[in-house]
């Protein structure tokens, strides 16, 4: 079993580009347990790391991965922020991988502050490289309005783009709050 679960936990370390090997093993004391990950890097293998001491990130997706690869009784899994401590491809990887995963017998819930996660779902979708349909998409996005919090239930359509449905199931325009300020970055940064 062990080698199926180093196998699996391997495939999307190298997807995400976090890791290459896994292992666990006992640590230096002979006492402890530790878990170790390679990386390689231009044709070579680097040596065996702690994950304590890669980053955060690693040690931060791994339980993510481990729970939808491995426990197939749950029909619900609710994840806050998974992407945290996570460079950008990596956040879009997981993306990937929490589509590959996403199903009616497996639902996934994911509270998120990342464009490159919501932007690699939308591509997924649109491209086929999951079973999941726009339909089967919902976005909440929250935009703050004085005091108050407005709830936008939003949506991709078969082109990826983000759709916002009333409820009637009418297609209205997206928040102009949505994205504004990475368009506003985007234009400052080239000047105009």
């Amino acid at each position: 079993m062990w080698s199926e679960i180093q196998a699996e936990l391997e495939q999307v370390g190298k997807l995400t580009g976090l890791f290459d090997e896994f292992t666990i093993g006992h640590s230096s004391d002979d006492v402890s347990v530790e878990v170790r990950i390679k990386k390689y890097g231009k044709g070579l293998k680097g040596p065996w790391r702690n994950i304590v001491d890669v980053g955060y990130g690693v040690s931060q997706a791994l339980p993510v991965i481990f729970e939808l690869l491995f426990d197939e009784e749950a029909p619900l899994f609710m994840f806050q922020q998974p992407e945290i401590h996570l460079h950008p491809s990596a956040q879009a990887a997981l993306a990937s991988f929490l589509c590959k995963h996403a199903s009616w017998q497996k639902q996934i819930i994911v509270e998120t502050h990342s464009d490159h996660l919501v932007d690699r779902v939308r591509i997924d979708v649109r491209d086929g490289n999951t079973i999941l349909i726009p339909e089967e998409v919902s976005i909440l996005y929250f935009e703050r309005d004085g005091l108050e919090v407005i709830i936008h239930s939003l949506g991709i359509d078969a082109e990826g783009n983000i759709i916002n449905i009333d409820e009637n199931g009418n297609d209205i325009a997206v928040p102009e709050s949505y994205r504004r300020f990475f368009l506003e970055e985007t234009t400052r940064s080239l000047g105009l």
